[in-house]
């Protein structure tokens, strides 16, 4: 690693922001360089938030070659909207297109903010945001998949060695990210300590949010009992560890299961079932069943830790609208 990146490598734990922005590069008035402005302006941010705004950087930085920040204030408009096609013909979703796009306005507004740039070259009304169908929101599953793949879990043909583990362990993973609403990264990193008696209620404490602050939930009694038994099934088995979703891999037992490890078991069962889905798709029916059950929107909203209500409701408008059309019941002709 070389000086300059040396300088940019903390905004993202460890993974470089923008490792062609030199050190001696410092606006009139500013103490920090550019690269200790922002790991300040981010560091409440969760790790995951930073490090994909690291990624958008860096990838609008390798393909508009820049060296230096006196190149982002050369961009142009027309610039700008030939990278926003690039990402396109890419076949980029507009979603993505769009979180992409924010998280480089975002840091180019900090660097403008603090005097490193004269001027934030994203900041103009002609960059238009993607139109995101209603429909394309990672969809809701039945109640009867879900028991689909809870009763499939029992079929996998798992590693003899450990089978009875990996069926307890994923099948209450299941369980937890659709009574939960979590998030993948969310049940990757809890912890034992995290579950807690509180009073009359058993909660956890999610440490490691999208917001960079812990949160907490209320867990079903059911659920806690099971984490409780699942605890104890793990220390039978002499694995000791401070995760309560370990892994289970040979190599790497009793360790912390990535994100993505996550990911694989709810992949793994739905396709069991014919189903190609993410652990995303759990939060999704987790909310959409709520509000479908008449849970108040707000309440719904801080239970799944949305910023806005309208996130919110978009996780079943659009089921809402075929149920209920306004012209269902005009007269026929």
């Amino acid at each position: 690693m070389d000086v300059n990146e040396k300088q940019t490598a903390d905004f993202s734990g460890g993974q470089t922001l923008s490792p062609h922005i030199p050190d001696n590069l410092k606006a009139s008035g500013t103490s920090l360089n550019p690269a200790q402005a922002l790991d300040l302006a981010f560091q409440e941010y969760s790790p995951n938030t930073r490090r994909a705004y690291s990624r958008a950087f860096q990838q609008l930085q390798q393909w508009a070659e820049i060296q230096e920040l006196k190149d982002l204030e050369s961009f142009d408009t027309l610039k700008l909207l030939a990278y926003k096609q690039k990402m396109r013909d890419e076949g980029r979703k507009p979603a993505t297109i769009n979180l992409h796009l924010s998280a480089v306005r975002k840091i180019c507004a900090v660097l403008h903010e603090v005097g490193h740039l004269r001027k934030n070259p994203f900041e103009t009304t002609l960059i238009r945001a993607e139109r995101v169908a209603e429909g394309s929101q990672k969809g809701s599953l039945s109640l009867a998949q879900l028991h689909a793949m809870i009763d499939a879990n029992e079929r996998i043909k798992y590693d003899t060695r450990n089978r009875n583990l990996l069926k307890t362990r994923n099948a209450l993973l299941l369980k937890f990210l659709y009574l939960t609403a979590a998030r993948r990264s969310e049940a990757a990193n809890l912890k034992w300590e995290d579950l807690h008696q509180d009073g009359e209620f058993q909660v956890v404490i999610l440490q490691q949010t999208k917001s960079g602050e812990p949160q907490k939930l209320k867990l079903r009694r059911e659920l806690f009992e099971e984490l409780e038994c699942w605890n104890e099934t793990l220390k039978t088995n002499q694995i000791e560890c401070e995760w309560v979703f370990p892994s289970l891999s040979f190599r790497t037992l009793g360790g912390k299961m990535s994100g993505k490890g996550v990911n694989d078991v709810v992949s793994k069962l739905g396709s069991a079932i014919g189903l190609k889905i993410s652990a995303h798709y759990l939060r999704h029916t987790a909310i959409t069943l709520a509000l479908e059950l008449g849970e108040p929107l707000q309440k719904v909203q801080s239970y799944a830790r949305h910023a806005s209500a309208n996130t919110t409701i978009r996780y079943f408008h659009d089921q809402q609208f075929l149920e209920k059309n306004p012209t269902d019941r005009l007269p026929m002709i």
